[in-house]
Formats: structure tokens, C-alpha cells, sequence
């Protein structure tokens, strides 16, 4: 009698789990999921760097800031998040930005000095080590981009051309 019980609570247990292993693999199938998963393992590698980062869309909106992003741009998250790089940079940068997506989409990462704008409106000189993440289709999931201050270099005049270069 004791066995059976048994028996009948592993089987109760086998059809939970099956059950479960059905909604995860409905979850897993559903579209986006793959893009969503890639961003997930970005952010978290993300928000444990002290270094500013962001991922970008092929559109160079803003998918993610991690904390030291915001505290470079004096944003909060949520001011940042959706927003298009234009409104972060000028003109001249930003067609910069669009040619380095170009690049991104076509698999090829790269390094370059420009310049972000932060909330009271002063320019910040940056390097840029922008890489790109691709889906298993070798479609094109985010860019993501890691930032280096290079302010107080200029200011010390370590470097004196404030002029946007590829690295």
C-alpha cells in the first residue's frame, strides 16, 4: 500500500513537471524570446562593471544604461532608456554613431574618440568600444557599447585634438 502512495505521488510529480517543461518550452518558442535572453546576459554582465555601458538598437536607441552610464550623463535610467543616441551627442557625432552601426551590423566592432552631452548640457570626450551581438540567424540583437571619460586627459592636455578620430 505504502509503495503504491508512492508510485502515485512520483506520477503526480512527473505530470507537474511535464506540465512545467510545456510552459517554459511555449515561453522559449515565442517570438523575440532569443533577443530577449541575449539583452538579459548583457545586462547583467553590464551592471556589475564599473564602466559606463549601454546597448543599442540597430537604430541606436537606447535598450540599456547601466549605473555608471547614468552617472556619466547625470540621467536617471528611466530618462535614458528608449531614447535615441541624437538626443545624448551633436549633429556631427551622431552621423559618426550611424556609420559605426553600419559597421556593427556587419559584424565588425571597432574603437573611436567622440563626444556625449550630458543633462546640464557639457560636453564629455569619450572613447568608444562599441561590439556587436548577433542571433544564431546572424541577425543583429544590440550593440553593445563601453565608454572611457577621456575629460580629465583633456583638461590635463595629455590630449589636445577634441576632434571626433577612429582609434
Amino acid at each position: 500500500m505504502q509503495e503504491k502512495k508512492k508510485n502515485n505521488q512520483i506520477k503526480a510529480k512527473n505530470r507537474k513537471l511535464k506540465a512545467e517543461i510545456e510552459k517554459l518550452k511555449l515561453y522559449v518558442s515565442l517570438p523575440g524570446y532569443e533577443k530577449r535572453a541575449i539583452i538579459e546576459v548583457y545586462k547583467r554582465f553590464a551592471s556589475n562593471s564599473l564602466s559606463p555601458i549601454i546597448l543599442t538598437d540597430e537604430n541606436e536607441n537606447i535598450l540599456y544604461a547601466n549605473s555608471a552610464f547614468c552617472k556619466l550623463l547625470d540621467h536617471p535610467v528611466e530618462e535614458l532608456i528608449k531614447k535615441n543616441l541624437c538626443q545624448f551627442t551633436n549633429r556631427v557625432e551622431f552621423s559618426t554613431y550611424q556609420v559605426n552601426t553600419c559597421l556593427r551590423k556587419k559584424g565588425i566592432a571597432g574603437m573611436y574618440k567622440s563626444i556625449l552631452i550630458n543633462k546640464s548640457g557639457t560636453e564629455i570626450n569619450v572613447q568608444l568600444s562599441a561590439s556587436p551581438a548577433f542571433n544564431d540567424d546572424g541577425k543583429l540583437i544590440c550593440i553593445m557599447t563601453i565608454c572611457t571619460d577621456l575629460t580629465p586627459f583633456y583638461s590635463k592636455g595629455v590630449i589636445t585634438s577634441q576632434k571626433s578620430e577612429k582609434l
